[in-house]
């Protein structure tokens, strides 16, 4: 028996509900991409930046470009010249490595030749950076981040990724007063994953957490810092990949906890938490109210203010991409805000407070739904001047979490958006629908779909929302039966429907 969804009815319903919109879009000069090499970088004193590299099509052909955008005004950033190599499969980080007062940029990742870089620039002030020399070598699809791992006082790098001849490697570069010298941790590379710093046992010592695809599949562990060498942690962590973790003390007992996520071994979103139990020695597995993504990430930082970690992360579900806000409510429960940011895959998103005012705005970018690449800068609403708080209306059916463990087996795929897809400014409701298909194997549909859609309606662009999921059914007539009801639904409501057939 099929299970009938009033579509008309949901669009409706969600079309009324208003949302409290804690994020405003500002305007800035970038171009948005995906494959992102991106940073905030915040001066103590002086105007913030934000820098921004990564690869987008126009009718299939690529192209790859580094921006740089420095604050003008609480609403408004501004091109500058940018001293940053066009880069994207990577990632940067920022810190004042010197200890002259300046924020200093190291990237990583891919240049337009397809070689794998990674390259340090000091600040020098007033809108200057020069490329340091030094003993880097080139990774990409990776990170890059900045820690005192020797407990020395200066910051030194931790990066994992893929290099030149396709080898994985996780490399150390140990800061001698300025200078470089590279260090080889008895710890595997990783790509479409991370490594990450955080002081487990609170000894000043910083641990590695690595998570990713090893060269075998998905891969999760934990290395302690003893004194400048890494062993293993002797405990199992679920094995991860394309997704991201990051180190926080979520619970507010003073010690580091960590959330990851990402793809598990059966191709799956899966996300989780966990608890640092200091006194025991070991991390115990926490379920979290959290949608579990892939291929995106995962940053923290306190949104509101109220002094425990935020959870900001972008990604892909089965049935489409997200940016998600969720508000710390400690003891592990996280409450989703819905913040109305657009989500994006192959993308990135960062917390960072660039006018100043003690709340955590985003920078933001990668591919939506409808194929429109973002580089969007988000100002944080928290305390606006009384009366002046904005809300909206939106057209997203925020789909449940899907459940995996049995059929159906016979899918379609739709998406629509409030759009133009021709890329004018003549906004109307459309809606892209697939043919039934037998699913043979994991994500085929969705993948299949978003080629043909993204080769058919290349401008499809200035969406304001829409989303993308998937309908199954036990036999192909139920199929049929749904996507007709579907369809219908669609037209009564206004829609253009459009069919991607093959």
């Amino acid at each position: 028996m099929i299970k009938k969804y009033s579509f008309l009815f949901l669009l409706f319903l969600v079309s009324l509900q208003g949302y409290t919109q804690d994020f405003t879009k500002i305007k800035t000069g970038f171009k948005g991409v995906m494959d992102p090499v991106m940073a905030w970088i915040i001066p103590n004193e002086g105007k913030s930046k934000a820098f921004l590299a990564g690869d987008y099509f126009v009718d299939n052909n690529k192209f790859i470009i580094s921006q740089l955008n420095q604050y003008h005004s609480v609403n408004l950033f501004k091109t500058v010249s940018t001293p940053f190599p066009a880069l994207y499969q990577g990632d940067a980080a920022v810190a004042d490595y010197n200890n002259d007062g300046l924020p200093d940029v190291v990237i990583t990742g891919l240049n337009r030749y397809g070689v794998p870089v990674v390259n340090l620039y000091k600040n020098m002030g007033h809108n200057h950076f020069i490329q340091v020399p030094g003993p880097f070598k080139g990774l990409s699809n990776g990170t890059i981040e900045w820690g005192d791992y020797d407990h020395d006082g200066d910051m030194d790098i931790l990066t994992t990724g893929k290099n030149i001849k396709n080898q994985l490697e996780t490399i150390i570069y140990k800061n001698n007063n300025g200078k470089f010298s590279i260090i080889y941790p008895d710890i595997p590379g990783v790509y479409y994953g991370c490594a990450r710093w955080g002081d487990v046992n609170g000894n000043g010592w910083l641990d590695i957490l690595i998570m990713g695809n090893n060269g075998k599949g998905p891969f999760t562990a934990l290395f302690i810092n003893d004194k400048g060498k890494y062993h293993k942690f002797f405990e199992s962590f679920v094995p991860l990949s394309n997704g991201d973790a990051v180190w926080a003390d979520f619970d507010g007992d003073g010690d580091l906890d960590f959330f990851i996520t990402g793809e598990n071994t059966d191709g799956y979103p899966q996300c989780l938490i966990y608890s640092n139990e200091t006194m025991s020695n070991y991390f115990k597995p926490v379920s979290v109210s959290v949608r579990p993504l892939k291929n995106g990430t995962v940053d923290v930082g306190d949104f509101d203010k109220d002094g425990d970690a935020d959870l900001l992360i972008t990604g892909e579900s089965l049935e489409r991409p997200y940016t998600l806000v969720y508000e710390n409510k400690m003891t592990f429960d996280f409450k989703n805000i819905n913040a109305g940011l657009p989500g994006v895959a192959n993308g990135n998103a960062l917390w960072g407070d660039y006018d100043h005012d003690g709340d955590m705005d985003i920078l933001l970018s990668g591919i939506d739904v409808c194929y429109k690449f973002h580089g969007d800068i988000f100002k944080n609403n928290l305390n606006p001047p009384k009366g002046k708080k904005e809300t909206g209306t939106s057209i997203f059916i925020n789909a449940p979490t899907p459940l995996y463990n049995m059929g159906p087996y016979y899918y379609y795929v739709f998406s629509s958006c409030f759009c133009d897809p021709t890329g004018g400014d003549n906004l109307s409701y459309n809606m892209y629908i697939s043919n039934v298909h037998l699913l043979k194997k994991k994500y085929q549909l969705n993948y299949k779909f978003n080629d043909i859609l993204i080769k058919t309606v290349p401008n499809w662009t200035r969406v304001d929302r829409g989303h993308r999921t998937s309908n199954g059914f036990l036999t192909k007539k139920e199929a049929e039966k749904s996507r007709k009801q579907v369809i219908e639904s669609y037209k009564v409501t206004g829609f253009k429907v459009h069919f991607i057939n093959w």
